[in-house]
């Protein structure tokens, strides 16, 4: 990393432009600006060129860029998560109502556990760790509606038979130009339709994926919302926050094969799923669609 990022910071911390300041303004009073600025702008780049190699400065900075860097993923997940929260029908939005009721069903559960047993810090069992858990189950949960949404929408705008149709208009008419004379024309002509064909072709493949994705969707919807369920349900039976962090803990980490799925349809979602994606936080207040 440049170390010109760390010198940066050292330069713009508060308490060395306030010393800056304080330097120039000194400087003026003094009445000998031309013999005070020199040993001022010495002092500064000697200050600035020990900061900013300083071992733990640099951690520092580091470390603040990366609580900035978070902050940033947390707001964008969220703004994404409201777009498209209010683009399902209403019906789904009750679905995922229904869902966060759920979890924070779960965390009320705890709270009462760890006040009966005389827990000194609340939710320190159900720890942030476990909310991220619920909050990444839902997340998905949210991803999988959206899916189910986007690829509805997708097949009342595209068939397969209009694909297959386009196709073989395409094929039919490399033919026909492969049978004329050679020409600069035709090479022009069957470079367009070559690459229409592949296009036609790509749109068949990605057809043939969402239609066998779409089962999957609905599928992993109704195990995930049954997960959750189930979790849930164990806990007010139970009321062991012990037991529900294990529980959290296991159903997050068996979704990645469902992720994978959610990344392959992109071309109808718009998103990606990736690895280490920031997960907006949900368990811990209400979001309304509106």
């Amino acid at each position: 990393m440049s170390i010109w990022k760390y010198i940066k910071a050292a330069f713009s911390n508060r308490w060395n432009l306030l010393a800056v300041a304080g330097g120039v303004g000194f400087s003026v009073v003094s009445g000998r600006p031309e013999v005070v600025l020199p040993l001022l702008a010495a002092a500064e780049l000697a200050w600035l060129g020990f900061v900013g190699t300083h071992s733990k400065f640099r951690q520092f900075v580091d470390i603040q860029e990366h609580k900035q860097l978070k902050a940033d993923d947390a707001r964008t997940a969220e703004v994404r998560m409201r777009r498209m929260l209010t683009s399902l029908p209403r019906g789904a939005q009750r679905r995922f109502e229904e869902m966060m009721s759920q979890c924070e069903e779960m965390r009320n559960i705890t709270r009462q556990y760890q006040a009966a047993h005389g827990a000194e810090e609340p939710d320190s069992a159900f720890s942030e760790v476990r909310l991220d858990g619920l909050d990444r189950l839902l997340w998905l949960f949210l991803k999988l509606l959206y899916t189910e949404n986007s690829l509805n929408r997708f097949f009342e705008t595209t068939t397969i038979d209009a694909i297959e149709r386009e196709l073989r208009q395409v094929n039919g008419r490399i033919e026909r130009e492969q049978s004329r004379p050679e020409s600069q024309q035709r090479k022009r002509i069957m470079v367009t339709l070559k690459d229409n064909r592949q296009t036609c072709e790509q749109r068949r493949t990605n057809f043939e994926q969402a239609r066998d994705s779409y089962e999957l969707v609905r599928a992993e919807q109704k195990r995930l919302g049954n997960k959750i369920r189930s979790l849930a349900e164990t806990g007010i039976s139970k009321g062991d926050p012990g037991m529900l962090s294990t529980e959290v803990d296991a159903v997050a980490g068996s979704i990645h094969d469902t992720e994978k799925t959610l990344s392959e349809l992109q071309f109808v979602t718009g998103f990606s799923t990736f690895e280490n994606e920031a997960v907006p936080e949900i368990v811990t207040r209400k979001v309304v669609a509106g």
